[in-house]
């Protein structure tokens, strides 16, 4: 059966297995001294090319919006809380062959709503995290044989929990999270244990100069253990970055390059251009993707002006 691929408001082909493709990778949990509250907005439309053999297609998907508030509560505290994609379940596979012709589609994911406190010590920062995750997902399977069709379709919820917590002392940072499970509700309800994070960092500022080697080792009995990475290196205001991402699921890697830069908005905000490529590849299957992330920044939006 020769496959093609092709899809229009879609995601990564790889999402297909496993939980999908995990979104909320390599963080930078720690924040420093804040002492001005601040919103931020993203979006992060997706165009991919596809390729196998000679087999090529090209597809555009984009998520919602997604916020994040950093709110300075009391002196050297911070409370956070927002919403992300955790991971992504949405793909279109079109598979033919002499005799049938066959469509898959998936739409929806795992979204996650957090809530995470920061303290500034005076020899350390220290953050937990905890979420709540949950969502839906569909998925219509179509055949086509001799001029007849069948569809079916199949309709999943998602909730689940889970924890984060880390310490940071000088330059060096290093969390955790574990305890996270989701309840995928179907025909037959089925509980997935999410795959465990020890995560570490170092971060060294020397003038203008910012440098940030981040590291997570995912270890897990049901997917497939993982070491990932990313280097960070910006002069201010600007931004480049390097991430090599072997995926959870066995056999699937990426790599991603990208820079960010600031575009001012008088009495308003900052919005970020953040553009990325990267690759994916399994086997003979390679996933070329651009990203343009879009990320706007208000601060003081609770704060009261001084006449």
């Amino acid at each position: 059966m020769n496959l093609i691929l092709f899809g229009l408001f879609t995601a990564s082909i790889f999402s297909i297995e496993g939980l999908g493709q995990e979104r909320a990778i390599l963080v930078r949990p720690f924040l420093g001294k804040m002492n001005r509250a601040r919103i931020e907005f993203s979006l992060k439309p997706e165009w991919n090319i596809i390729n196998k053999d000679q087999d090529i297609r090209s597809i555009f998907w984009t998520n919602p919006f997604f916020f994040n508030m950093k709110i300075p509560v009391v002196k050297d505290m911070i409370i956070s809380l927002g919403s992300e994609e955790r991971f992504n379940q949405s793909f279109d596979i079109y598979a033919h062959n002499e005799d049938l012709d066959m469509y898959v589609q998936g739409r929806g994911g795992i979204e996650e709503l957090y809530l995470q406190l920061n303290g500034t010590f005076k020899f350390a920062e220290i953050f937990c995290r905890a979420s709540y995750l949950y969502g839906s997902s569909r998925e219509i399977w179509r055949y086509t044989s001799a001029g007849y069709s069948i569809a079916d379709t199949f309709l999943y919820r998602n909730k689940g929990e889970t924890f984060r917590a880390g310490v940071k002392v000088s330059i060096f940072g290093i969390y955790y999270e574990g305890l996270g499970q989701v309840l995928i509700s179907k025909s037959i309800d089925t509980t997935y244990q999410l795959p465990q994070v020890l995560g570490m960092g170092v971060e060294y500022g020397l003038k203008d100069w910012e440098f940030a080697l981040l590291f997570e080792h995912t270890f897990t009995t049901m997917y497939n253990p993982t070491n990932r990475f990313r280097l960070n290196v910006n002069r201010m205001p600007f931004g480049l970055y390097y991430t090599f991402n072997p995926w959870y699921i066995k056999g699937i890697t990426e790599h991603q390059i990208g820079f960010s830069m600031p575009i001012g908005l008088k009495d308003f905000g900052v919005v970020y251009l953040i553009p990325e490529l990267g690759v994916r590849s399994k086997g003979p299957l390679r996933e070329f993707t651009f990203t343009p992330e879009l990320k706007l920044v208000l601060e003081e939006v609770f704060g009261r002006r001084k006449k």
